[in-house]
């Protein structure tokens, strides 16, 4: 650069026009720090009234403001012969090649894109202030083009129009720069994309051997438990009969110690037939064999014929075993054998986990969001259930340490059965529990459509 064209920034005072506080702000701080004398305006009839009272060296002006925008402002700075070799800058997010004309039309000298790089922004304003004396010594001329079918007439010097072609090519170099730069990093990630895709692929397809493997390991499981199961019921149906017979007396008298051995002997293989029972349900369940005879039930009767059923058994704790049933007959259609299982599942357990107190069964109906909904609740004073132990209750195999005594019957299937048959039944299995105060377990079915 020839030396008469160097400037310095002190001597020179730019003026901002931005509507917008926080802008003005950034740009005032930014051209201040190369040492400019820099004011501000809030808009263009602000500024106008500036520049006549102190005539800046470059205006700085975004386009969209209110009351006066930058085309107006820039266009009354170039009609007045006092003001009108002041330099204008345009900042603008307009990209539509109209709006650079008119801002040509409108003698604009230089045109900066947003979002702008800061290091161009000030390259541009030293460029405007070294050539400004250049621009001052050539004389005027007019260039007419055509835009969309329109005619445009513009003022200006060769100066200006090789200014803004420089400006427009180099902000142009600037866009093709971000956009090749946008463009790596899509051709980057793309390729991530495609490794993760292929990782993604095959981890899928191990999972889908690995749950081939699963499907048939627990095919082969279920098939191995249901066979044992029927070998095993065989034999014991078999000591189960033979012990009831000598219990009879049928062969001959027994000694009091032999009759408390043999009631011990069908005590445990009647325990241990329960079980098998249990372990062949849950195989059938699991795969899928489980066919249901929809009929309809007298719920009254069912609980009526269930609880009997169990009235030995709580009377042997001292227990109070209770229902209550509404006087108005409560019929459902549904699977008795299935519905029948659940209810003698969660009385026998209310009684199993009840050391003092009373079991209490409980038949009702209610209406909710406009259908029927019959609920078989079974209540008991025994120890409750821990909180923290609550969320395993439904799992397979799962036995909970509910009392200081562990109650070791059972396999843990009773209510991940009675879950899976109340799910078969189209129904819902709840509870709520309280440590220390006892259980309420609630089987609800919703009347089909």
């Amino acid at each position: 650069m020839d030396a008469s064209c160097e400037i310095q920034p002190d001597q020179f005072e730019i003026l901002i026009v931005e509507d917008s506080p926080t802008q003005a702000e950034r740009l005032r701080r930014l051209i201040q720090s190369r040492s400019y004398r820099v004011r501000v305006a809030a808009n263009g009839r602000l500024a106008l009234a500036l520049l006549r009272e102190h005539r800046p060296h470059l205006v700085l002006s975004d386009i969209i403001m209110p009351e006066l925008n930058g085309y107006e402002l820039c266009r009354a700075i170039k009609e007045d012969p006092e003001l009108r070799d002041i330099p204008v800058i345009l900042v603008t997010a307009l990209n539509d090649p109209k709006d650079i004309i008119r801002g040509i039309e409108c003698g604009a000298d230089n045109f900066i894109r947003k979002p702008y790089a800061e290091e161009y922004l000030l390259s541009r304003i030293s460029h405007m202030l070294v050539n400004q004396k250049l621009r001052e010594a050539q004389s005027t001329e007019g260039i007419a083009l055509y835009l969309g079918e329109q005619k445009h007439f513009i003022h200006a010097g060769r100066q200006q129009i090789l200014d803004l072609l420089i400006s427009t090519y180099e902000q142009a170099v600037q866009v093709n720069s971000e956009l090749q730069a946008r463009e790596r990093q899509v051709i980057e990630l793309n390729m991530r994309l495609a490794h993760h895709a292929a990782e993604l692929e095959a981890i899928n397809r191990e999972i889908a051997l690995k749950n081939l493997e699963l499907a048939e390991a627990s095919r082969m499981k279920s098939a191995f438990i249901a066979n044992m199961s029927h070998e095993l019921r065989t034999p014991l149906n078999a000591i189960i009969g033979f012990t009831g017979a000598l219990l009879m007396k049928l062969p001959g008298p027994l000694t009091p110690d032999q009759d408390k051995q043999l009631n011990t002997i069908r005590t445990s293989a009647r325990h241990l037939l329960s079980l098998i029972n249990d372990i062949l349900d849950v195989a059938k369940i699991e795969s899928g064999k489980v066919t249901l005879t929809l009929e309809r039930v007298q719920c009254q009767d069912l609980v009526g014929q269930t609880i009997d059923s169990l009235r030995p058994l709580a009377a042997q704790k001292g227990l109070e075993l209770s229902v209550a049933l509404p006087s108005e007959p409560v019929v459902v259609d549904s699977d008795k054998r299935a519905l029948t299982q659940i209810i003698i599942n969660l009385v026998n357990n209310a009684i199993k986990f009840t050391d003092t107190g009373a079991v209490k069964v409980t038949l009702s109906q209610r209406l909710e969001e406009g259908q029927l909904v019959t609920e078989f609740a079974v209540a008991d004073t025994g120890a409750g259930i821990k909180a923290e132990d609550q969320p395993k209750l439904f799992q397979a195999f799962s036995q909970l340490d509910s009392t200081s005594t562990r109650h070791a019957e059972g396999a843990g299937l009773g209510l991940y059965l009675c879950q899976n048959l109340a799910n078969l039944l189209g129904g819902k299995l709840f509870f709520h529990s309280e440590f220390g105060q006892g259980s309420t377990f609630i089987l609800a079915l919703r009347e089909k459509h």
